[in-house]
């Protein structure tokens, strides 16, 4: 699919059907949302009914130049058009496909093509911040998000920005992981998380393995077609636009240690470290002391951002820079994502 370069209409102050405006200025404001924080930076249209597809297509470079200066932006007011008008939003917002997810690690249904739930977590829980794909040799530049049915209660997606995250760890803390970087540890197929069937997309075997070898994670299988991977990536990078850089890791949101005590304990009495659906070590093999996990997750904690969504909102994150999670919530809530653009850069 390539971008539109129809020119997109929208309502004049008048009512009158007219072309955007090339000064796009002329057609959204553009403010914080919260006073006291940077992110996000909310835009919207100083016009009823402006499509947000059609606007985006006929202004894109203005949407990109805003992404890069403000790191996370919020498309509020705008005709967002459901999950169709996301999918063109998403289509009109980048220059690649979008990317598919495999090596998963939440459960998730399809939407369109590869446009996706944020997660089918359970709603009881919290998901801690991350950025997407940190632990992928290729992760997506882009990511976005639709709200389509808000939930009754919560459901929020609060974001933090991982450079100042990165600035808040101990330097001593940040040093080492730079050193010994991050070594994931997962087990499939034995009745906790989610199978390799679901996490590949795949019920081959062979193709699990091919997936593996091009991305540089160690297999081993074991009896009743159980599997354990490792892979070793990076836990800072810099950013691949500004050279910044990021605490770009999921080294505690898969550490065991990031679970409440009650569910630590259990899975840690039923299955054993080495056995764990996920965990986390250095490396080299080394275990992450318990008070550092701590310690990093009170650091992406001070930089929280939490705000409510409304329906029809649609966010556009760096998903180098700006991490992402969600509250627990009561009733229906679907939010769909997409990522596009990937990209790999290295170690700071």
């Amino acid at each position: 699919m390539k971008n539109s370069k129809t020119r997109a209409s929208g309502p004049s102050p008048r009512g009158r059907r007219k072309a955007v405006s090339t000064s796009q200025k002329d057609w959204v404001s553009l403010h914080p949302l919260l006073k006291d924080r940077a992110i996000p930076m909310v835009v919207e249209p100083k016009v009823e009914g402006l499509k947000l597809a059609e606007w985006t297509a006929s202004n894109k470079d203005y949407v990109e130049s805003l992404l890069w200066e403000h790191r996370a932006l919020l498309f509020r007011g705008f005709d967002s058009g459901g999950i169709a008008g996301f999918e063109a939003f998403v289509e009109a917002a980048s220059s690649s496909d979008r990317l598919e997810y495999k090596d998963r690690s939440t459960p998730r249904n399809d939407f369109g093509d590869r446009i996706y739930n944020a997660t089918t977590y359970p709603a009881d829980q919290t998901i801690n911040l991350h950025n997407e794909g940190t632990y992928w040799t290729k992760w997506a530049r882009k990511i976005f998000f639709g709200c389509i049915t808000n939930a009754e209660t919560g459901g929020e997606t609060p974001i933090g920005d991982v450079h100042k995250v990165y600035q808040r760890i101990d330097p001593a803390i940040r040093e080492e992981f730079e050193r010994r970087q991050v070594l994931y540890v997962r087990n499939f197929n034995h009745g906790f998380g989610l199978d390799w069937q679901e996490v590949y997309q795949s019920e081959d075997p062979a193709q699990v393995e091919a997936y593996c070898r091009e991305n540089a994670i160690d297999f081993e299988w074991f009896e009743g077609g159980r599997l354990r991977t490792r892979q070793v990536r990076p836990a800072v990078r810099k950013h691949p636009v500004s050279g910044e850089p990021v605490w770009f890791n999921h080294a505690a949101f898969f550490n065991v240690e990031a679970h409440d005590p009650a569910m630590r304990d259990t899975l840690l009495n039923e299955l054993g470290e080495q056995d764990l659906p996920y965990n986390t070590f250095y490396g080299d093999g080394g275990s992450i002391p318990p008070e550092v996990v701590h310690h990093i997750l009170e650091a992406y904690a001070a930089e929280r951002v939490t705000f409510r969504w409304q329906e029809g909102d649609v966010a556009l994150y760096d998903n180098t820079r700006i991490a992402h999670g969600r509250e627990p919530y009561t009733g229906e809530r679907l939010t769909v994502v997409a990522m596009t653009e990937p990209c790999s850069g290295s170690e700071q």
